[in-house]
């Protein structure tokens, strides 16, 4: 499947969604897919057990073409940064695994999108960094609360204020990604991590899991109650 800013195909039970926008993957739309098309392909491809996100060529995407920036006025603006949200808050609570294969340049709109997965594997090239503040503005996809939660208040707020692009070593030190790839291209080791990952597990385990994760996380009371029950039943189908 073919969207504005990217293609989505199925390898095997792994989906894999590049974002292809030049040679930077500028998000000339926030939305960089449509959620609606998104939604509707996992539901005809059932048997997905994991999304992987990456950026085609050499970069996974430098965030939002900042000549567009005066361009929208500010309802049409927040509309289409509010779609943009809601197609990350989607992405972060799809019940499958979800990694970002990070290759060389991550900033902005572009790290929003890689902090919604659950993991994130990068290039030994690349750098991160949620760079808005030296554009006048903020990151406006849910990036800062994310990267809150991943990082600690402290190291957020240092990182955001100052712009900071850190590189994959650093990346990997501090926490932000989960390992660094030892190839310059990170796509094949994020599709082995992630086949390894949900290799011989049931649908019904994967999704139990990360459903448990993700509303312990939304403080849900008991969030595992019922899914040991659920699987069971599906493994003796």
């Amino acid at each position: 499947m073919v969207s504005v800013l990217s293609e989505l195909h199925a390898e095997d039970n792994i989906a894999v969604l590049t974002i292809d926008n030049g040679p930077k993957n500028l998000l000339t739309e926030p939305e960089f897919i449509d959620r609606k098309e998104l939604l509707d392909w996992l539901d005809k491809n059932p048997q997905t057990g994991a999304l992987v996100i990456t950026g085609k060529g050499r970069h996974f995407s430098h965030g939002a073409d900042v000549s567009k920036f005066g361009e929208a006025g500010g309802s049409e603006l927040s509309g289409k940064l509010e779609k943009a949200r809601e197609l990350l808050r989607t992405i972060e609570r799809l019940p499958i695994i979800t990694a970002a294969a990070v290759n060389g340049g991550c900033f902005g709109g572009g790290l929003e999108i890689a902090l919604s997965c659950q993991f994130r594997i990068a290039s030994p090239s690349a750098f991160l960094g949620l760079t808005e503040i030296m554009h006048g503005v903020v990151p406006g996809m849910g990036g800062m609360e994310r990267l809150a939660r991943l990082l600690g208040k402290e190291k957020a707020i240092k990182m955001i204020m100052a712009g900071e692009m850190i590189s994959a070593k650093d990346a990997l030190s501090m926490g932000l990604v989960t390992a660094v790839s030892e190839q310059k291209n990170p796509l094949e080791e994020t599709m082995t991590f992630v086949r390894e990952l949900i290799s011989g597990k049931s649908m019904a385990q994967i999704n139990a899991i990360v459903n448990t994760v993700n509303e312990a996380f939304d403080d849900i009371e008991d969030p595992s109650k019922g899914r040991f029950e659920a699987a069971l039943a599906e493994a003796h189908r």
